[in-house]
């Protein structure tokens, strides 16, 4: 069956069906005028503290000639497309970033909180049960919440049957998480001793199992927010919890001297607040009667998904158990926070480019030189992501010494490889261009597996050798590969002129650069050292600034 486009273009009758990307924050307004679906990322899932399927997605539709697009109305001339990208990548990334950034950089500021009120060790254990919970929560889930978008926006209509959805989903999640949150908390005795390699981790395990229940039962309210369009809805309930979270940890942890304890136990309260403004939300607008026909395509589709949520945590989060195993509890905890720092491009850059990214695709693809307007979109898209992991990298030692424990310190190295490993990533995410413009998302599900089969091997060869230094390496390697292969996919399926000498040299400026860094840094000099660093982050911008200039004049 197909329908057609204005201007005679026909166009597959069903939409993409992959919807493995994930984004933190709010849905942005008026979600519902246009196309969705979903495309993969790599959120921060220990820091974000916001359940998978909570993330805001898309259908894009997936036209089968793009090159007839250039036939169909909405060409601009070159000033209007300045302005539109202008529009597209400052603007509305710059809303997203807010939206975004919020649950993170909270979960980062309470860092440093926790670091100096738990030992290193339990903040090794905390590091472990919220890897452990970043993997059987998701699981739980069985990706239900992606599947109720795309159901939601694609073949229910009416209130009553959309009454029926949420009434099957909220069902359906709180079936398997009860079932994944008793099963933990009867293993926990052999958990402890084999994830935590301590035997007094199953009080621990036990409240982990809670807070995964608890969790698990707030992304119905939060799917049905974000599918409805209830942006302020969806920003005060994740704001209210944003609020209650700290407000107990504080009360839990700094006040009371609960330690883990406490942590887990704030987390759940943030999330018992949720579920009290779902329980009034719901009982003032739906109708609750379920469908098992929606039940089991809710089923079908969102167990698609459960290999790209896999390979997700294996690439983000899986290091920590061969640093344990490898290392010492400590060790994991000093990782953990190194890496948190150098993830910080994802929420500050990669989730808001994305999401004006995968909106904005089809709109530029219509251009005349939509090809040329991809690659200007590359050129300076490289040159941000750059810039950011080269501040982040010369910023990171001296945020460790102020914000946290000395101990912590030691593992300021890592920072470099985790944020350069981020530029990787970003880069997958602009090479995903031909994927999604084709509508071959199943390309996806063979990326990801495959760069989170090279992350274990990784791992198992070289964090026995060099610990959280073999870690960092293998993240590195992996996203590597992951971006190099999406670049290869992209160039076969739709390709475009794309500025990577421009991008090889400024990787080898950055690391010259921060060669010197290291030489030129004594640290007893305060002054001298912070002149420094503004001088060789501005140097580096123009550097690779200069370098965008020569080769838009060699293109000429």
């Amino acid at each position: 069956m197909e329908w057609r486009l204005r201007g005679g273009l026909p166009r597959r009758a069903t939409l993409l069906k992959d919807p493995t990307t994930l984004f933190i924050g709010a849905a942005p307004e008026g979600i519902n005028d246009m196309p969705t679906a979903a495309y993969p990322v790599i959120p921060d899932l220990t820091a974000a503290g916001i359940v998978v399927d909570q993330q805001p997605t898309w259908l894009i539709p997936a036209v089968e000639d793009l090159e007839r697009l250039r036939a169909m109305p909405g060409s601009v001339d070159a000033g209007e497309m300045r302005s539109l990208l202008l529009r597209l990548f400052l603007r509305d990334s710059g809303l997203y970033a807010i939206a975004s950034c919020l649950s993170p950089l909270c979960a980062l500021l309470l860092t440093p909180f926790l670091t100096r009120h738990l030992s290193a060790q339990d903040y090794g254990m905390l590091t472990l049960l919220t890897t452990t919970l970043a993997l059987l929560g998701p699981l739980a889930q069985l990706g239900l919440g992606a599947a109720f978008v795309r159901l939601y926006h694609q073949q229910v209509s009416g209130p009553c049957e959309r009454h029926a959805l949420l009434t099957t989903l909220t069902l359906l999640v709180a079936a398997f998480s009860l079932c994944v949150a008793v099963l933990l908390a009867i293993l926990a005795p052999g958990l402890s001793r084999l994830l935590l390699h301590d035997a007094d981790g199953v009080p621990l395990l036990r409240l982990a199992a809670l807070q995964l229940f608890l969790q698990n039962m707030t992304m119905p309210a939060f799917t049905w927010l974000r599918a409805c369009g209830r942006a302020a809805l969806f920003v005060v309930v994740s704001l209210f919890n944003l609020l209650l979270n700290p407000a107990l940890t504080f009360l839990f942890v700094g006040i009371w001297q609960w330690g883990d304890v406490g942590v887990l136990l704030a987390a759940c309260g943030g999330y018992v607040g949720v579920l009290l403004c779902s329980l009034f939300l719901f009982n003032s607008r739906v109708r609750w009667h379920i469908s098992w026909p929606l039940a089991r395509q809710l089923l079908i589709y969102g167990m698609s998904t459960l290999p790209a949520s896999c390979s997700v945590w294996v690439l983000q989060l899986a290091d920590r158990y061969f640093l344990l195993a490898f290392g010492t509890l400590a060790q994991t905890a000093s990782y953990s926070i190194a890496y948190t720092l150098g993830n910080i491009l994802g929420p500050l850059v990669i989730t808001p480019f994305s999401l004006a990214w995968y909106s904005a695709l089809h709109v530029l693809a219509r251009q005349t030189r939509a090809r040329e307007l991809f690659g200007l979109v590359f050129r300076w898209y490289c040159i941000v992501l750059l810039v950011m992991a080269f501040g982040v990298s010369l910023l990171a030692n001296d945020v460790l010494l102020l914000f946290f424990p000395p101990s912590y310190t030691l593992a300021a190295p890592i920072v470099p490889l985790i944020a350069l490993s981020n530029v990787f990533f970003g880069l997958f995410e602009f090479f995903n261009l031909g994927i999604v413009l084709r509508g071959k998302l199943r390309f996806n599900l063979l990326l990801l597996p495959l760069a989170a089969l090279i992350n274990l091997g990784g791992n198992c060869l070289l964090v026995p050798a060099f610990g959280s230094m073999g870690a960092a390496a293998s993240t590195l390697l992996a996203y590597v590969f992951l971006a190099l292969l999406a670049c290869m996919v992209n160039q076969h399926l739709y390709p475009i002129s794309l500025d990577l000498a421009l991008y090889a040299v400024g990787l080898l400026l950055g690391g010259l650069y921060y060669v010197l860094y290291q030489w030129l840094l004594p640290l007893d000099q305060p002054l001298f050292h912070w002149l420094t660093t503004a001088s060789l982050i501005v140097c580096y911008a123009l550097s690779l600034w200069l370098l965008s200039l020569l080769s838009g004049w060699k293109r000429k």
